[in-house]
């Protein structure tokens, strides 16, 4: 049967996430996901930075919608810079070796036409496994008409008490080499990315206050590109750091922002 592979919709993942523990500080809202049997995890971004094709989607950007095992997933279109699910939460499905992902232009006319579906792929998604799928541009020169979807696997734990786990990817469009710096640790946290490439997972202590981390070329560290502002990690916690936009700035503005693994 073509879709053996149930989708478990957005909405009955909460009940997967029994014991679940929020906790609430001034920047973040975490969540302690417990893993269930027989569940992968799966979450969508939208870093499609191209601006057009406009007869697509609205001005703002290509929208997309998601199918797995050709079953829709995103009641809502993904449009560029959103998050399906939206943080901490993941998107549970039924493991196995070829799941079928198709990443589908959205049509405000819902009439497609070839070239729509721009990405149709089989992944191997292994039980309690966490993936990231960012919607891309290609490089040097993006276009609308090459985006790409890169999927990220991340192997998630618990992080010691009163510290916390974090990786970054690089996700805007151009040839340089992109880093984050800590501002309270005073010391580059995130070495250099190309991108569509992700950091090591690294293990920091959880700050006293919040602390600023500033996005930077490698051949140009006096320069900030993006910022996060009082980012105060939760002890035990694991995040990604992620960046977004043109390296111009326009027609898309560069930005620095996170979301919560676990």
């Amino acid at each position: 049967m073509r879709n053996k592979f149930k989708i478990l919709v957005t909405a009955a993942i909460s009940i997967l996430f029994i014991n679940s523990c929020y906790e609430k500080n001034t920047s973040l809202t975490t969540l302690q996901i417990n893993a269930a049997n027989n569940i992968a995890y799966v979450k969508f971004i939208n870093t499609y930075a191209a601006s057009n094709p406009s007869t697509v989607s609205p001005s703002a950007g290509p929208s997309v919608n998601i199918f797995v095992n050709d079953v829709k997933i995103n009641a809502a279109p993904l449009a560029y810079g959103g998050s399906f699910p939206l943080s901490p939460a993941y998107t549970g499905v039924a493991p196995g070796l070829a799941i079928n992902i198709k990443v589908i232009l959205n049509r405000t006319n819902n009439t497609p036409v070839a070239g729509d579906t721009i990405s149709n792929k089989n992944y191997d998604l292994g039980v309690n496994s966490y993936t990231t799928f960012y919607i891309a541009d290609t490089t040097p020169n993006p276009t609308p008409f090459n985006p790409f979807v890169v999927p990220i696997q991340e192997l998630i734990t618990d992080a010691p008490v009163n510290f916390y786990r974090a990786r970054f990817v690089n996700m805007i469009p151009s040839n340089d080499t992109l880093e984050v710096f800590s501002k309270r640790l005073n010391a580059v946290i995130f070495n250099g990315q190309l991108y569509k490439n992700a950091s090591p997972t690294v293990e920091l202590p959880i700050p006293a206050v919040s602390d600023t981390f500033q996005l930077r070329k490698v051949s140009a560290p006096a320069t900030v590109l993006a910022t996060i502002n009082t980012f105060l990690p939760t002890s035990s916690r694991t995040y990604t750091v992620y960046c977004t936009g043109h390296i111009t700035g326009t027609p898309r503005a560069r930005v620095l922002t996170s979301f919560t693994n676990r």
